[in-house]
């Protein structure tokens, strides 16, 4: 569950905001915690253990969203909701920013938001404590539960589909709904490295490099570095390898 809080001057964005975000709460878990008008009524308020993201508008009196975010929310994901484009550095360049929505903005556009910065560090922290396990989301009903360490590699099957591999090219699941390029931004932090528009493999499990293929301990299969992967594959495991 990810809890957050809406600050913002304008009562009716408030509202408004809050109308969008509940229609796909329940597809995300998010629970709606607080509404403040106010900055500084959400200063004196809002305690760092009571939610999760901030939905802040940037400019208000007393504290703009930025003072406010750097007041409340050190450590916690913040979305600043700004009426001029003119913000885009100041709101990038802010604290652990997760996005910037110009209002009025459309559902997707905090969808988004939601998928690439928030819901990946958020499943990602969900699963510090146990390294060896990783639910990954496949579908709004499904998720499935992956063993990192008994993972080799992860290859694109038919279309938006991907099988994933295990000791001696066994395939653990098959037809996993994802693509390889959102796996390998969601897998990155958790060891395992892109080879190709195909592959991503376990680090853990890297054999070694011979110019451009890489072999895996126990597996039959060698799989060819892309020229546009290399560089950043060589730059990305040179610590783990004496000789590239």
């Amino acid at each position: 569950m990810i809890r957050y809080i809406l600050v913002d001057d304008d009562q009716k964005t408030l509202e408004r905001v809050k109308v969008k975000i509940d229609s796909i709460a329940k597809d995300y878990d998010l629970k709606h915690i607080a509404n403040y008008s106010s900055s500084k009524a959400a200063a004196e308020s809002i305690t760092q253990d009571s939610y999760d993201l901030l939905i802040v508008d940037f400019e208000m009196p007393v504290f703009n969203g930025l003072e406010l975010a750097e007041k409340i929310a050190v450590g916690k994901k913040v979305i600043f909701l700004t009426s001029t484009k003119d913000n885009e550095k100041r709101v990038i360049n802010a604290i652990d920013i997760a996005g910037y929505l110009t209002k009025p903005f459309e559902i997707q556009e905090f969808e988004n938001v939601l998928k690439k910065k928030i819901l990946i560090n958020y499943n990602t922290a969900k699963n510090h404590q146990n390294t060896q396990n990783y639910f990954l989301s496949v579908s709004k009903n499904r998720d499935i539960n992956i063993v990192l360490d008994k993972v080799y590699y992860i290859r694109k099957g038919r279309q938006n589909y991907v099988n994933v591999y295990g000791y001696k090219d066994e395939i653990i699941f098959k037809n996993v709904r994802r693509t390889i390029s959102d796996l390998a931004k969601e897998l990155e932090c958790l060891n395992f490295i892109t080879i190709n528009q195909s592959v991503i493999v376990n680090k853990n499990w890297i054999k070694e490099r011979d110019n451009s293929y890489v072999e895996l301990f126990d597996c039959k299969e060698s799989f060819e570095i892309k020229q546009s992967f290399k560089s950043s594959f060589i730059a990305k495991i040179k610590n783990a390898f004496s000789r590239l």
